[in-house]
């Protein structure tokens, strides 16, 4: 028979885990409003063809890195202290993504491996598969015995799910790089 005070405990464990889920999901659900609105900028910068000093410029390549770091981490907050378990698509956008942000990483200090950088736009495509799969398409069956790709872990706002939030990621890095890339060529000086 448990006591009134394990049942307490429990109750507080239970409770913590859960706010614990909030707190994850809200804070990754508002980092990926922000790295919408981030794209929409980007990708204005991209079609008005404005350009900025090298210096501003070169945080564009430092922001591609903070965005790969962060959606790695996220990824291992998810499965190693919220115990969320990854399917098949999800491993697939961490084999993807880990790369993407030790070459990154790299990058700052030998900038010859930037162009490793665009493999997150293969990542995008991964990750928009595993958001059809998850919203039904494809029979909606499993890709895995144990966890299905069809699952929602995370469902903010009705639309926003752990691939959204990959594919995001993979989005925001693709086109951060793209203008570094693209501007570098024509630096304002």
């Amino acid at each position: 028979m448990i006591g009134g005070n394990d049942r307490l405990s429990f109750f507080f464990r239970v409770k913590f885990f859960m706010d614990l889920i909030v707190f994850f999901n809200t804070l990754f659900g508002f980092f990926t409003f922000v790295a919408w609105a981030i794209c929409l900028l980007i990708l204005f910068f991209i079609f008005t063809e404005k350009r900025f000093s090298k210096v501003i410029n070169d945080q564009f390549y430092n922001f591609a890195t903070l965005v790969a770091i962060v959606c790695s981490i996220g990824s291992l907050v998810y499965s190693e202290v919220v115990g969320f378990i990854p399917c098949k698509f999800c491993w697939y956008q961490r084999y993807l993504m880990y790369p993407i942000a030790l070459i990154l990483i790299i990058g700052l200090f030998n900038k010859k491996f930037i162009r490793a950088g665009y493999l997150s736009l293969i990542g995008v495509g991964v990750g928009a598969y595993h958001i059809y799969l998850q919203n039904g398409g494809g029979g909606g069956g499993s890709c895995a015995i144990d966890v299905p790709c069809n699952l929602k872990y995370v469902d903010i706002f009705g639309f926003i799910s752990i691939p959204v939030m990959a594919s995001t990621g993979f989005l925001t890095i693709f086109l951060a790089l793209l203008y570094y890339d693209l501007s570098k060529k024509e630096i304002v000086e």
